[in-house]
């Protein structure tokens, strides 16, 4: 007892204000309230046994058009198997060109390609040629030494 006069004690100098404030419980239980209370929950545990599973007719109109449209993505997206390649290289063009015997060319369109191909390749020739000489130029090595170790 005198530990709880000591607080009230405490109380007074530390917070006079909190200390002038009445000490009254303004709630209240019914009677019996805590007697009858765990009897009320078993009542109420026992009576929701059974759980029901039930949709109304608007899921049913909502659901069935949702589930239509994730099958159709699910479908267009993962069963597209059109793998085949538009790009196609000199040598599939050459082989169809020797299959499909039906196809008349002209001489003058194979030889302007062939051109091509040909005026390519000496480019790439020369672009390395000159990519030599330039190492070299650069290091200062001269071709002669080069040609004395082969």
């Amino acid at each position: 007892m005198e530990n709880k006069k000591n607080i009230l004690e405490e109380l007074e100098k530390e917070a006079p204000f909190l200390s002038k404030i009445k000490k009254e419980n303004k709630f209240s239980t019914p009677e019996n309230y805590f007697e009858v209370l765990p009897q009320v929950i078993l009542d109420k545990k026992l009576n929701n046994n059974t759980i029901k599973f039930t949709f109304d007719k608007l899921s049913y109109r909502v659901l069935i058009p949702i589930t239509a449209v994730v099958v159709l993505f699910f479908v267009v997206f993962n069963f597209n198997t059109n793998t085949i390649s538009t790009d196609l290289t000199s040598d599939q063009i050459s082989q169809l060109i020797i299959e499909d015997y039906y196809i008349e060319m002209d001489d003058y369109l194979v030889y302007e390609a062939f051109a091509t191909i040909l005026e390519e390749e000496e480019n790439e020739t020369a672009s390395d040629n000159d990519e030599y000489i330039n190492y070299l130029i650069e290091n200062d090595i001269d071709i002669n030494s080069i040609i004395e170790e082969l």
